[in-house]
This record gives structure tokens, sequence and C-alpha cells, in this order.
């Protein structure tokens, strides 16, 4: 073959060999390895060589059972510890007077302890700590003087005087007075609160007659019948007379309703309007009950006249009561004789003594 033919082939070749220009893909195509056949040997790092060996062998911890959880003890806690204060720094202390003998906790100490003496004393001497003015409240029976002169208080005594003990004692010494207290009103008064027992009236005994309160107390002995030994309670027989101590009969049926008379008799009083001088309880003399039931009142009129009352019972005896007060302020009964007003009906029947 000539050199001519020669170029000619070569020249094809190139020709055939040249390829017209691709667009370009918009996605990069990876690099290739190169080969070994090229002589470039590629080593993959350590930490790629390992992932892809964890990879491919099989863990070890899927293949073994879960084990049960124990629970963990608890930790103990560590808890902070206290630390003690720190000490405080003293102050300073100052010395207000460097040569006196004494420091001033004990001057400050004596000076309260005089004063306190000076103003005890001030108390108990000064004049306007003496009793100028005494009342005596809730006496009936004794008066004020007599209960005074039972507590030894005076005016002019010192607001201060101990009379304790002396209540105690004269509550002990009358059946009068339950108990007694006394007040002070400072500077210069004392109010005395005395709860006494309250006379109702009388009981016939063999040797006089004895005083007893609403609850049957026996509140004193008297030998004489007087003006003041009224209302009587007629019927009753005593045995045995203390003074101080409660009567026998006070759980008999008699006495409880001359009881419940008396106590209507003084309500009527209390709602009583009129202002006369006239006091219904005064006007009674006696009440007796006797076993039928029956009551009977001894009353003395405004003008002098004795009216006896007869009753059917206690069943109205505040309404009896009120009506018979009533009457005898509107002097009903003026200018009759003496006789006896029956109101054991609806309709009240007066009837005159024989004479």
């Amino acid at each position: 073959m000539s050199e001519d033919d020669n170029k000619k082939e070569l020249d094809g070749n190139e020709t055939s060999d040249v390829k017209e220009p691709q667009e370009e893909s918009p996605v990069k195509a990876a690099p290739e390895e190169p080969s070994e056949e090229e002589g470039v040997v590629v080593v993959e790092s350590e930490e790629e060589s390992g992932e892809q060996d964890r990879e491919s062998e099989p863990s070890n911890e899927e293949e073994k059972p879960s084990e049960p959880e124990t629970p963990s003890q608890p930790k103990p806690l560590n808890r902070p510890r206290k630390h003690a204060p720190a000490p405080r720094k003293k102050k300073d202390e100052k010395e207000y007077l460097p040569d006196f003998p004494y420091d001033f906790k004990t001057v400050l100490g004596a000076l309260l302890a005089v004063s306190l003496v000076i103003f005890i004393w001030s108390v108990i001497f000064h004049p306007s700590m003496r009793i100028q003015s005494i009342d005596v409240v809730g006496n009936y029976e004794l008066s004020d003087e007599q209960i005074m002169d039972a507590l030894d208080i005076h005016v002019g005594d010192h607001i201060l005087k101990f009379t304790l003990l002396k209540a105690m004692a004269l509550a002990k010494s009358t059946p009068y007075i339950e108990n007694v207290s006394v007040r002070i009103n400072f500077p210069s008064s004392l109010t005395i609160n005395v709860n006494e027992r309250h006379k109702l009236a009388y009981i016939k005994v063999p040797d006089g007659y004895i005083a007893i309160d609403e609850f049957g107390m026996i509140l004193e002995f008297t030998t004489f019948e007087t003006e003041d030994v009224h209302p009587v309670l007629c019927g009753l027989e005593l045995n045995n007379v203390v003074v101080g101590s409660y009567t026998e009969v006070t759980d008999s049926l008699a006495f409880r309703k001359m009881i419940l008379v008396l106590g209507a008799v003084l309500d009527a009083d209390r709602n009583s309007n009129h202002d006369d001088g006239y006091y219904f309880y005064d006007s009674v003399r006696e009440v007796r009950a006797i076993s039928s039931g029956l009551i009977f009142l001894t009353i003395e009129l405004p003008d002098g006249t004795i009216l006896q009352v007869k009753l059917a019972g206690i069943e109205h005896i505040a309404d009896d009561m009120q009506w018979l007060l009533y009457a005898i302020r509107g002097d009903a009964f003026e200018g009759l004789p003496a006789g006896s007003l029956d109101m054991t009906e609806e309709e009240k029947i007066y009837r005159a003594y024989n004479t």
C-alpha cells in the first residue's frame, strides 16, 4: 500500500471517529471510579468501612431476648447541711460613765423599781382613791346601811379595800341574801349588787310564823303576829323548822297551788297601770287550798272591809286575778257589807254575811 493510500485511510478514520456535539444533560453523571487497570487504587476511609461492616454484620442485640428492667434504687438525696449562723459581731460597747461603779442595766433597773414604788404609794394615798359614793342594788328586805355595815364598807374608805371574804360571810350569815358582788368604779365609787331572796308568804307553826320565799326556803321566824305577817298560807303542817333550809311541804299539791295564786296576784300588780297607792298583794291576808280543789282568798278592800273570794282552781287563775283587781279598783264593792264573792262560775255572785 502506498503512502497516499495510508493517509486517505487515516483521514477516513478520523472523520468517522468525530461525533456531533450533544446537548448537556442537567443531571451530572457521577464520576467514574478509576479502574485498577489505569494504575489508580481507591482507598476507603476507616469510618466508611466501619459503617459498612456494621451494616453487613447482624446485630447481636437484636438476637438477644430483652431482659426485664429492674427498678433502680433511688439515690439518697444529698440534703444541704445547715450551717450554723455566723456569730454576730459584738457592737462596740459605749461607756456612758467610764468612772461610774455600776453598769447601765443596773442603773435602769433601779430607776424602774423606784418609779414603781412611787406609783403604788401615790395610788394608795391619793385623795381621789377614796370612796365618795356607794350604790346598793337588788336589796329589798335589808336596807343599804345594813348591807354596808355587814361588808364594813363606808364612804371615805379606800377604793381597793378587800371585801370578798366579807361578802361571802354576809351571804352565809342571812338566808335573805343568795350572793353579793362589789364592782369598783374608778376612781371613787362602788356598786354593791345584791341577789336577794324575796319573802313571799308566811306559814303558821305551833310557836309562831315562818317566812318563806317562792321555793319554800325558810327566811325567818317570828313568834308574834303583826301587821306585816301576811299573806298566810293556811292548812299546812310543819314538824321541823330550820332557818336557811327548805320546808318539808314544798312537794305538796296544796302548797304549789297557793304559791301559784300569789304569783298571779303579783303579776296583776305589775301589769296594772294605776298608781293610786293600792297594791293587790299587800291586801291579801290569807290563802287556803282544800282537798276538794277549791281555793279561798281573804282580801282587805281599800275601805277596810274584808272580802272572801272562792275560786274553782288554778286553771284560769291569771285571768281571775286580773278581773278581781279591776273590780276592786273600779269600786265594785264600795258600800257593800262584808261578804263573799263566788268566782267558781262564769257569772260572779256576791253574797253578804248574815248579820
